[in-house]
């Protein structure tokens, strides 16, 4: 899983365009310890490590810009990962946090799909 997780943040590093912040390698960074949560098998509850992530990235949300950029890192980060999308809309709450994404996966807009609300951010 460490060894997965390095190569997917050097992918990232050397192939993803260039955002906004937040970056995506931070991002990458922060909900790393959230892919057993998000693989199809895994546990019911989130870790607290992935719930502190998941806070983290909830805090760089803080306007519309930012939260299409952590969807399409998040779209870009699982392409080749098996997940499932119907895990990540369950984050936030799972976490007490306000962290709201949609299912993401490869056919996410995330200019339309991700009109996310993260707490006190409507638009």
């Amino acid at each position: 899983m460490n060894r997965m997780l390095g190569s997917l943040i050097i992918l990232l590093l050397v192939s993803s365009p260039a955002m906004a912040d937040p970056s995506c390698p931070r991002v990458v960074g922060e909900v790393a310890s959230c892919l057993a949560f998000l693989n199809k098998n895994g546990p019911a509850k989130p870790s607290q490590r992935c719930c502190q992530g998941v806070k983290k990235v909830n805090g760089m949300a803080k306007t519309r810009n930012d939260r299409i950029a952590i969807c399409e890192c998040i779209k870009i980060t699982l392409v080749n990962i098996d997940y499932d999308p119907k895990r990540l809309p369950v984050l936030g709450k799972q976490c007490g946090s306000t962290f709201d994404l949609p299912p993401v996966d490869q056919k996410t807009n995330c200019n339309q799909d991700c009109l996310i609300k993260y707490g006190h951010i409507s638009n």
